[in-house]
C-alpha cells in the first residue's frame, strides 16, 4: 500500500488528503469514506435503455443517436425550454463537467438549468448580487478576524462551508485566541465539540440564523453601532436602511432564535465594536423560511459595521482565476427566468429545488440529469418522484445506480472522479491566494465509462441545436456552441496560459509532470510550468453596481421585505440540514432505512425506542437517541442521500426568492410508534 496526496474530489477541490492506493486503485477503507466504492453493484457499467419497463444494454452508437432523435421530438413539441438540464454537485468541482453541462443548456436554448449547488448557496448569492453587483462567492478572513461568530458548531465536520475552503480554519482561530484575544462564539442549536473549545455557545432554534441576522442588523442601526465613516464612503440608502429596521424589536428577534434579547444585543455590540469581526455561516445557514432576507441582513451587518471587502471580515476571493470579469457580465437581471416560477438565473443556473414545479407547472419535458440525484437529495423524494415520472425523457449522466437512474429512459455510464485527471485548488487559509495542480486518475476506468463532457458533446451533437432563436441572446448562444462541443481539455489550457499568465514575480512553480505544460520561455518546450497566484490587494475588489457603492437596500430587497411577516414560534422544531460526517455516502432509503433522531432526555422518550416523527409535509420512523447537549425543543435528524428525513422538509413558503428550502426550523411533532 503506498500513501498518494490527493484531494477530496467529490465535494471539494481545495480540501487536501491522504489517499491510501492498493494495487493502482483506492484502498477498501478509503473507496467507500471518499464515496468511491465503484464495484458495489451500483455502477453503472454501459449504456442502457428502458425497454418493457426494464433497463436493457445498448452499444454507445445506439444510446447517442436515439436520445438525440428523442430529445429532438421534445423541442419540436415544447420549443427549447421543454429540455431541462440537472446539474449534480460534484459536477460543481469538475471544471471540464460544468462548463459543458452550462454550455449545453445555453446552446440548446434552454432557461432550464439546475444546479444541486445552488439550493445551498442561492440565497447568500443571489442577496450579494443585490448588495455589491454580482454573485460572487465573499470568503470569512477568520485568521485575521478579531470577532468571530460561528453560524453551526458542525463546521469542521462540514468543512467549513463552500465559501470557507480548506481544513485549518479551527487552528487559525485558536492562534488567534491565543496571540491576539480573538473572542470566537458558535450559534447552533447542539452544545458540540468546537463550541466547548471556543469563547462561548450560542444556543439558538434550528431554523433561526435568519433571524439571528436581522435582529444583530436591527440592534446595530437602531442604536448607532455603525461605522459612519464607511457608510458614508462606501454605500448608499442607509437611510432607507434606518426606516425599514424601525418598526422592528430585537426582542422579536431573538424570541425566535430562543434566546434573550440581551444576548442577542450583546453579540451585535461586541460584533460591531471589535476592529475587524466576521459572521461565517455554514453549508445550510439559510435554508430557512427567511433564507433569501437572511443572506441580505448577514451582508448589510458586515457592510454598515466596516466589516466588508476588508481584512478580518468579508472579502471578494480572486484566487487563482480571477473571474471577477465574467461575474460581472452574469447579472441575474438581465438573464432568463424560468418559466413557471419566473426565478432569474443565478450564474446561469436555478435551484435544483425549482425542477419539480417546472415539470409539474412548466414546460419541462425532458430532463439530462449530469451527476445528479434529484430524488435522493431533494426535499420531498415521493413529489419529485412522480414529477419524473411525467417526463416525456429522463436521461442520467452518472457512474451510480441512484434513486434518479432506476426511473431513467436512458442511462449514460460516466467516469467516476477518481477515474480522470482532476485539477486541485490548493488555497490558503488566510488570504485568498492559492495554487493549482493536476492530480492523476487513481483508479483505473471502468471499460465502457466515459467523460461526463465526451458524453455531453456527444448528445449536443445529436441534438442538432443549429441557430435557434434563444433566450440567452446571440453572444452567449455563439460561445456555448463552441464551448459545448469543442474539445474541453484543449479550452482549458488555453484558459490557464492565456488568463492567468503575469509578470514572472508574483508566479509560482509547478512540477511539469503534475500539468504538462511548459513555460513559453523555454525553447525546447519543456521545464516547469509558472502559474499566478492572484493578488492580495483588496482595494482592485469593488462593487459592481451603477454607483460602485454598496447598495444596502435595492429594489428587490424592497421587494421582499414588503411581504415579510414573522411566524408564531413552534413549540418543537426539526432540524435535517446538518451533515453528521465528512465524507458522505450513499444509504439505504425507504421505509427500512435506519434514522437516528437526537433528542433531549425532557422529551420523556427512552434511549432507542422507536418513534413517529411527523411534519405538515410529511413523515418517518427513527430510533431515538438521546443528547442532553441539544436544545430541550430540537429534533435533530441526519441529513444523507436517500434520507428519509427529506420527506419531513419542502420549498420555503415565504413569498421571496423561490428555490430556497427549510431545512431546518420547520414545526414537528413525534410520538411512540
Amino acid at each position: 500500500m503506498t500513501t498518494q496526496t490527493n484531494h477530496y474530489r467529490i465535494a471539494n477541490a481545495s480540501y487536501g488528503l491522504a489517499a491510501h492506493v492498493e494495487e493502482n486503485r483506492l484502498g477498501d477503507r478509503d473507496a467507500q469514506q471518499l464515496g468511491a466504492d465503484m464495484h458495489n453493484g451500483q455502477r453503472i457499467a454501459e449504456p442502457m435503455k428502458r425497454v418493457n419497463g426494464t433497463l436493457t444494454p445498448v452499444s454507445w452508437e445506439t444510446a447517442i443517436a436515439e436520445v438525440g432523435r428523442a430529445l429532438r421530438a421534445v423541442r419540436s413539441a415544447q420549443g427549447p425550454q421543454g429540455i431541462g438540464v440537472y446539474i449534480g454537485e460534484p459536477v460543481q468541482q469538475q471544471a471540464r463537467s460544468l462548463v459543458r453541462a452550462l454550455a449545453f443548456g445555453v446552446g440548446a436554448g434552454t432557461p432550464h438549468i439546475f444546479s444541486e449547488s445552488n439550493v445551498f448557496h442561492g440565497p447568500q448569492l443571489w442577496a450579494t448580487e443585490q448588495v455589491m453587483g454580482h454573485a460572487a462567492t465573499l470568503i470569512s478572513d477568520l485568521s485575521r478576524a478579531h470577532y468571530v461568530l460561528l453560524l453551526s458548531g458542525e463546521q469542521v465536520d462540514l468543512g467549513w462551508g463552500a465559501c470557507g475552503p480548506g481544513v485549518g480554519h479551527e487552528a487559525w482561530l485558536q492562534h488567534s485566541r491565543k496571540t491576539k484575544k480573538a473572542k470566537v462564539y458558535v450559534a447552533d442549536p447542539r452544545r458540540t465539540t468546537l463550541a466547548d473549545s471556543m469563547d462561548g455557545h450560542i444556543a439558538i432554534r434550528p431554523g433561526s440564523e435568519s433571524y439571528l441576522m436581522l435582529g444583530m442588523l436591527t440592534a446595530v442601526v437602531q442604536r448607532g453601532w455603525t461605522d459612519e465613516q464607511f457608510i458614508r464612503d462606501y454605500t448608499d440608502d442607509f437611510e432607507r436602511l434606518q426606516a425599514l429596521v424601525a418598526d422592528w424589536t430585537v426582542d422579536e428577534f431573538a424570541q425566535r432564535c430562543g434566546i434573550e434579547a440581551a444576548e442577542l444585543s450583546g453579540v451585535a455590540l461586541r460584533f460591531s465594536r471589535s476592529p475587524m469581526s466576521v459572521v461565517h455561516p455554514a453549508r445550510q445557514s439559510f435554508q430557512n423560511r427567511e433564507g433569501a432576507l437572511g443572506a441580505w441582513a448577514w451582508l448589510v451587518l458586515h457592510a454598515v459595521t466596516a466589516n466588508i471587502l476588508r481584512p478580518g471580515g468579508l472579502f471578494e476571493v480572486e484566487g487563482v482565476v480571477d473571474l471577477f470579469p465574467l461575474l460581472t457580465q452574469l447579472e441575474s437581471t438581465k438573464a432568463p427566468r424560468t418559466a413557471a416560477t419566473a426565478y432569474p438565473l443565478v450564474l446561469m443556473q436555478a435551484p435544483a429545488s425549482l425542477l419539480r414545479p417546472e415539470i409539474v407547472s412548466g414546460p419541462v419535458r425532458a430532463v439530462i440529469s449530469v451527476c445528479g440525484n434529484p430524488v435522493g437529495r431533494l426535499p420531498d423524494p415521493a413529489a419529485n418522484r412522480t414529477a419524473l415520472d411525467q417526463l416525456d425523457l429522463l436521461i442520467c449522466i452518472g457512474h451510480r445506480e441512484d434513486e434518479t437512474a432506476q426511473l431513467a429512459d436512458w442511462v449514460l455510464p460516466a467516469l467516476h472522479p477518481w477515474e480522470e485527471p482532476a485539477l486541485a485548488l490548493h488555497e490558503g487559509d488566510s488570504n485568498a491566494e492559492g495554487q493549482t495542480a493536476w492530480q492523476a486518475p487513481v483508479n483505473p476506468p471502468a471499460p465502457l465509462a466515459r467523460p461526463v463532457e465526451q458524453i455531453l458533446a456527444e448528445v449536443y451533437g445529436a441534438l442538432r441545436p443549429g441557430l435557434r432563436k434563444s433566450v440567452w441572446g446571440s453572444h452567449w448562444r455563439v460561445a456555448a456552441q463552441y464551448l459545448a462541443r469543442s474539445s474541453v481539455e484543449a479550452w482549458e489550457e488555453r484558459f490557464m496560459m492565456d488568463w492567468i499568465s503575469r509578470p514572472s514575480d508574483e508566479w509560482i512553480m509547478v512540477v511539469e509532470d503534475a500539468c504538462h505544460w511548459f513555460s513559453p520561455a523555454d525553447t525546447d518546450g519543456e521545464g516547469e510550468r509558472q502559474l499566478y497566484l492572484g493578488t492580495g490587494d483588496r482595494s482592485l475588489w469593488r462593487p459592481t453596481t451603477e454607483t460602485e457603492r454598496i447598495v444596502l437596500v435595492g429594489p428587490a430587497i424592497e421587494a421582499l421585505l414588503s411581504v415579510f411577516r414573522m411566524e408564531d414560534v413552534p413549540e418543537r422544531v426539526v432540524r435535517t440540514g446538518q451533515l453528521r460526517e465528512r465524507f458522505i455516502t450513499a444509504r439505504p432509503s425507504g421505509p427500512d432505512a435506519t434514522l437516528e433522531a437526537r433528542v433531549h432526555s425532557s422529551m420523556g422518550f427512552e434511549e432507542g425506542s422507536r418513534v413517529t416523527i411527523e411534519t405538515d409535509a410529511g413523515r418517518c420512523t427513527a430510533t431515538v437517541v438521546l443528547d442532553d447537549r441539544l436544545r430541550e425543543d430540537v429534533i435533530d435528524l441526519p441529513l444523507f442521500e436517500g434520507s428519509p428525513s427529506l420527506g419531513l422538509v419542502r420549498e420555503s413558503r415565504s413569498k421571496g426568492l423561490p428555490g430556497v428550502v427549510e431545512m431546518d426550523g420547520v414545526a414537528v411533532r413525534i410520538s411512540n410508534l
